[in-house]
């Protein structure tokens, strides 16, 4: 039975993480200031109001022990309470089994409480009906581990799961033999086929058993349509995944590139990205709209290659019948041969306080432990133009300069996420009821770095101001004399009481009114 979420952190260490990630002067006040250089006014007067029950046929909630996942329109919730986890990708058969228990730690240490990890069809029968589950590729011992030390699984069962992988994860005898990621009779036989050894793997494992695995993402960035394809498809494909054993609480699917998205069986998730390597461009990039808060639109056009329109003030998210899920927030990003970006470690942590002040109530790290593709026995097993891709990835490295190297180094990105991991562990709860309200005046597009990007999310008059002055590969100017006017239900706060000049690429959260617990 996994632990709590956030158990294995000590409360001393949890105050001092708090306190550190709040890194500029916290004063505010009702009364008149000097007048700022930089006023800026987030209206976030209007009452708050319980969200909605989301309309979601998920698998079985409830564990042997009486435990529950759930949710709402707005928030996961674990045990009835609302609940803000940390994910994090993992590719198991990307690592050398003996170092898995190593791995799983130190993401522990950092704060993750749930692994992702994609389940690539062509590492398991790259050869027609010969099925292998034995050494890295041994998916039930990689869940035992995760149960050992509280980790919660959610395995990405595609069929088609991307990841760079050769053919999206398909074997070349699939992709031979029959069409694919459609209703088509002969490849329908061979998913059932699949996803039956998956459940084999899992029996016993899944959260109605007592077990850590709690999802199952069904597909990847799909967007087919017509006969036998779209919605329903992802519905024969949640289908045979139940046939199969996999009953889950929930059932996930990304929704990202006009995505095919069947309401109340499947919860979308999202992403972004610092850079973009399938970019066809030898050249910087455009700022990406990943260090812009999204106020009216989940996705991230292109996870983060394209610019996006700014939006109002008063605009809402294009869908709030689901809580806002991630799972691709870039941990980093994979190399490609004509295109080699150079990822800080602030190009990742920065995107921390704009997703949630953005609304999303689950942090998915993408990827979070880098691996190194298994030797195939008829090719290798890396995505090229060869196999119709439009990119060349290395044929060995799948390090994606992640938090964790491909050699288990910690970078250090590990230590800045780590703050905002421990964060959302023992204040996740508070945070995932609040709702995001945007500032009157907002940046025009991801490239218009003169105003200032801010969002506050609340509860009434408690709350938290989510701030960012980071954009990767451009130089922000300092905020002099900077003051936040936030309008509550039930006072006016102007945060800090005396304007502070908020550095060039500074980016941090600010709490206001929270009832402090000893």
């Amino acid at each position: 039975m996994p632990a709590s979420p956030g158990s294995f952190i000590s409360t001393a260490y949890s105050i001092l993480a708090f306190c550190c990630l709040f890194v500029l002067p916290m004063f505010w006040s009702a009364q008149a200031t000097p007048t700022s250089q930089n006023s800026m006014t987030i209206d976030a007067s209007e009452p708050f109001a319980e969200p909605p029950t989301a309309d979601f046929h998920g698998g079985v909630a409830t564990s042997p022990t009486g435990d529950t996942i759930g949710l709402n329109a707005r928030y996961l919730t674990l045990n009835g309470k609302p609940w803000l986890p940390v994910m994090g990708e993992f590719h198991y058969s990307r690592y050398p089994e003996e170092r898995w228990e190593e791995e799983i730690l130190k993401m522990k240490a950092d704060g993750v409480q749930i692994i992702a990890t994609y389940i690539f069809w062509i590492h398991h029968e790259e050869i027609e009906g010969k099925f292998n589950w034995i050494g890295q590729r041994d998916l039930r011992h990689f869940v035992e581990l995760c149960a050992k030390h509280g980790m919660y699984v959610y395995p990405r069962v595609g069929p088609w799961a991307h990841g760079e992988a050769r053919n999206g994860g398909f074997p070349d005898w699939l992709v031979k033999n029959s069409k694919t990621r459609c209703n088509d009779p002969a490849y329908l036989s061979y998913v059932e086929r699949y996803f039956g050894q998956i459940g084999t793997q899992l029996k016993g494992l899944l959260w109605k058993d007592g077990g850590p695995v709690i999802g199952i993402q069904l597909e990847n960035e799909y967007s087919s349509q017509g006969t036998g394809a779209g919605k329903e498809h992802i519905l024969t494909l949640k289908k045979l995944a139940r046939k199969s054993g996999l009953d889950v609480p929930l059932y996930t699917i990304t929704g990202w590139d006009d995505a095919a998205i069947p309401r109340s069986e499947v919860l979308p998730v999202f992403g972004g990205y610092p850079d973009a390597p399938w970019d066809s461009s030898l050249e910087v990039l455009p700022a990406s709209e990943v260090y812009l808060f999204r106020f009216g639109n989940r996705a991230s056009g292109n996870m983060g290659a394209m610019v996006a329109k700014a939006v109002s003030a008063s605009s809402k998210p294009t869908d709030e019948a689901t809580p806002f899920l991630t799972a691709e927030m870039g941990g980093g990003v994979q190399d490609t041969y004509h295109r080699r970006p150079v990822i800080t470690a602030d190009d990742v942590a920065a995107m921390y306080p704009v997703m949630l002040g953005s609304g999303v109530n689950l942090y998915g790290l993408y990827m979070f432990q880098g691996g190194e593709n298994p030797d195939g026995e008829l090719s290798t097993l890396q995505e090229s133009q060869v196999t119709g891709y439009p990119t060349d990835v290395p044929v060995k490295s799948y390090d994606f300069q992640a938090p964790l190297s491909e050699f288990g180094e910690e970078r250090k990105s590990f230590k800045k996420l780590k703050l905002f991991n421990y964060f959302l562990n023992d204040y996740g709860s508070y945070l995932a009821s609040m709702i995001p309200h945007a500032p009157v005046t907002l940046a025009k597009s991801p490239a218009d770095l003169s105003v200032m990007r801010a969002s506050v999310r609340c509860k009434n008059d408690q709350g938290f101001l989510f701030i960012n002055n980071y954009v990767r590969d451009s130089t922000m100017p300092v905020r002099r004399a900077t003051q936040f006017v936030v309008k509550l239900p039930g006072e006016l706060l102007r945060i800090p009481s005396t304007p502070v000049d908020i550095p060039s690429g500074a980016y941090f959260i600010w709490p206001f009114n929270l009832a402090w617990e000893e």
